[in-house]
């Protein structure tokens, strides 16, 4: 399908704009993202249409700081793009929350490296955060940098890559900003699930020059003054994971809209009887909508809170802390298990790559194995806390 009018030729103002105006535009975008979805998953990129679009409709700028042309808005706002998007395709929907929680983390970065990263309007980055593969040496006034980083979602789209790095000798662990012109693109994502995100490895082969001012640790400190949201009142590690976990609720919300559409006109293979009139399918339809509807009460909730305790400047205990981690892996439990409850419903017709049920299914096993999202770590810890026991997991 081509881009239409709406889509790339209509410009917003960058302006105080509410979320009703934000999930219209939206909304408006889904048709075509879901027309588009096959197609994203055999390129294995998201549609540059799609991001043309996204981009005319200000989207990219949720989470921008208002004084490098953004609307400056909390991640609430947010969540309610991301699952939407997720929700027609889920490639697309995992490549926006990753690159739109990219640019709430620069908010509380300092002003040199700002000026580089918005620079270029519209500007679109990537991440790889695993530290292992790669290699820093000092230099005069920065860094030399070398390595290969895996899993870096939307790098074939980016104007940034952030890549995690672990000083030599020291705890201090970050990330460094490279330009697109400072790294390759090796083509290692072919896999069974996600495959529209593009999650290529990025190699940097001979040892680049990095500023010293791009260095980004990860124990920056949170509510920069020039910054008032909520969320920058909170730990890193309690705000990162609603990018990857606020997608599988859209996933899974796609598969149900998918096994709805797909069942109303269905027929049984031998009597040839209506299966929207079965009790078993209108079951699985109540059974996963409430597991879906609970996740996502679960995740607005959750977000409310982290947002007032920020605002109201109240410390995040260990307790909290824990809790928020175990409320994100539980809600991509409740996607999950809602997503196969639906599949195994669907029948053998669903198998076909014509069918986004299939797709919504692999797509959401792909996004539960991220290590954020793990349900047994998360517990445990949790579970320590209450113990009274220190916290034991990689992310809280």
């Amino acid at each position: 399908m081509g881009t239409t009018f709406r889509e790339a030729t209509v410009r917003f103002p960058v302006d105080a704009v509410t979320t009703e105006d934000l999930v219209e535009r939206v909304e408006a975008l889904l048709p075509a993202i879901s027309e588009r979805a096959l197609q994203v998953e055999r390129d294995r990129q998201i549609a540059s249409e799609t991001v043309a679009a996204i981009k005319a409709a200000r989207l990219n700028r949720v989470m921008q700081p208002i004084a490098w042309g953004g609307f400056g808005l909390d991640i609430e706002v947010f969540f309610e793009i991301s699952w939407r998007l997720a929700s027609a395709c889920g490639s697309t929907g995992w490549v926006y929350s990753v690159a739109a929680m990219q640019n709430w983390e620069m908010g509380v970065q300092p002003h040199a490296v700002q000026a580089d990263f918005y620079a270029k309007p519209d500007v679109l980055s990537c991440s790889a955060f695993n530290p292992r593969g790669a290699s820093v040496a000092p230099a005069e006034d920065g860094w030399m940098l070398s390595g290969r980083w895996q899993y870096a979602s939307g790098c074939l789209h980016a104007d940034w890559a952030k890549l995690g790095v672990m000083i030599s000798g020291t705890a201090t662990m970050g990330l460094m900003l490279v330009p697109r012109d400072d790294f390759e693109i090796e083509d290692t994502w072919h896999v069974s699930g996600l495959r529209g995100t593009g999650s290529h490895d990025i190699v940097i082969t001979e040892p680049i020059f990095v500023p010293g001012h791009r260095f980004m640790p990860s124990n920056v400190e949170r509510g920069d003054k020039a910054v008032v949201l909520g969320s920058y009142g909170a730990p890193l590690q309690s705000i990162g994971p609603w990018g990857v976990v606020t997608p599988v609720i859209g996933m899974a919300q796609g598969a149900l809209n998918a096994y709805e559409n797909y069942t109303r006109d269905r027929l049984t293979a031998f009597s040839g009887k209506p299966v929207s009139n079965m009790a078993g399918a209108q079951m699985r339809i109540a059974e996963a909508g409430a597991q879906i509807d609970a996740a996502r009460a679960l995740a607005r909730s959750t977000i409310r809170e982290i947002i007032d305790r920020g605002n109201a400047s109240e410390p995040f205990s260990d307790e909290f802390r824990v809790r928020i981690r175990r409320d994100q892996a539980y809600i991509v439990n409740l996607c999950y298990d809602a997503t196969m409850l639906i599949c195994r419903a669907a029948g053998a017709g669903s198998l076909f790559e014509t069918n986004p049920i299939q797709r919504f299914m692999r797509d959401v096993h792909a996004a539960s194995m991220q290590i954020v999202s793990n349900w047994d770590e998360q517990a445990e810890s949790y579970g320590r806390v209450r113990m009274g026991l220190e916290p034991n997991s990689q992310t809280w």
